[in-house]
């Protein structure tokens, strides 16, 4: 019964020689694939705590065709890495669920070149069991969606609609929440309001911009379209001082596409002596946990990242034969608070 000695970390044989035992039926204890006596089973069961036993999790997955791992790819244009307050939230989210499940998450940032050939490695390899995919537009390239649904692997994209059979989706109602907010500034008496976004187009704030774009329509109120190079502080802080620095009128509402961006939209207006809401109020998306408290607190639409993370786990956890369950539309809820207020007198 003597222990190998040559390695550091001991293998199924080490356990086997312990228990008295052959390996394969070492190998059906630990895999549950058949009942083991209870003689033979206390016997390994001992001698797995005596060695510290842990089965190399490369081999076991090889073995059973499950790796216990669901991937979260996300496209990083900006490179903000999880600095990006929507990812980071739906990560938080979809950890808890995978932790609850047993299961590992894998995170992969890739840049938009390359987001499809990480995911088609991933599921070629064997790595994961299923794939959550952030990335710009999955239908551009649907070629590489088809490509990569065709290994079987179940996968969710996130804030877009699928339309390879078998792939779900995990989206919210941001068309919704944007006509709220629109309808929140109408209501207060603003008639001039900006948008805000990011150079780079991603869906959710696609969509939000067509909700907030149509509601303007309807109400017949003057709508100007602002970008900035990315979705953070500092960008949107360039694009309101380019903006007023232009000598026009100054808009009397500034939907933001995210939260970030609201925040830099009150820092430059405060910075350039406009009071926030006095002058201008200011809309942002999503509820970071910041918006809360700042001062002004942001007015904002909630999106629910966390749960959406959590969701998308779930429901690539109960995908059967690669065919991923319908996942529900998330609600987008307009939040009022300090930023928002009545138009100022003409």
């Amino acid at each position: 019964m003597a222990v190998n000695r040559q390695s550091s970390r001991p293998t199924l044989r080490d356990v086997a020689d312990r228990a008295e035992v052959s390996p394969q039926t070492v190998s059906n204890y630990l895999s549950g694939r058949h009942a083991t006596r209870s003689g033979p089973r206390e016997r390994i069961e001992l001698a797995d705590r005596e060695l510290d036993y842990r089965p190399n999790a490369a081999a076991r997955a090889l073995r059973s065709r499950r790796a216990d791992t669901v991937a979260l790819v996300l496209e990083d244009p900006n490179a903000l890495g999880l600095h990006e307050y929507f990812h980071m939230e739906f990560l938080n989210g979809a950890t808890a669920a995978a932790h609850e499940a047993g299961n590992n998450l894998m995170v992969t940032l890739t840049r938009p070149d390359e987001t499809l050939a990480r995911a088609l490695e991933i599921a070629r390899e064997g790595r994961a069991d299923g794939l959550a995919l952030s990335l710009g537009d999955a239908s551009a390239a649907a070629a590489e969606m088809h490509e990569l649904a065709a290994t079987g692997i179940p996968i969710v994209l996130l804030q877009q609609a699928a339309s390879v059979p078998g792939v779900s989706s995990i989206t919210a109602q941001d068309e919704v929440g944007a006509a709220a907010a629109v309808a929140h500034l109408v209501g207060h008496g603003h008639r001039q309001i900006a948008w805000l976004c990011g150079r780079e187009l991603w869906p959710g704030p696609e969509r939000r911009f067509a909700g907030v774009r149509e509601a303007a329509q309807a109400a017949g109120i003057d709508l100007v379209e602002w970008v900035c190079e990315d979705y953070t502080v500092r960008s949107a802080r360039e694009a309101v001082a380019g903006e007023l620095a232009g000598g026009g009128p100054a808009p009397t509402a500034v939907i933001a596409a995210n939260d970030m961006i609201a925040l830099g939209v009150v820092q430059q207006l405060q910075e350039q002596g406009l009071g926030v809401p006095d002058d201008v109020s200011v809309v942002g998306f999503n509820d970071f946990d910041f918006s809360s408290w700042v001062r002004p607190s942001l007015t904002t639409v909630r999106i629910p990242a966390a749960a959406m993370g959590r969701r998308a786990v779930e429901v690539l956890l109960a995908a059967e034969g690669g065919a991923v369950p319908e996942a529900p539309v998330f609600p987008a809820e307009l939040v009022v608070r300090e930023s928002s207020g009545l138009a100022p007198a003409a």
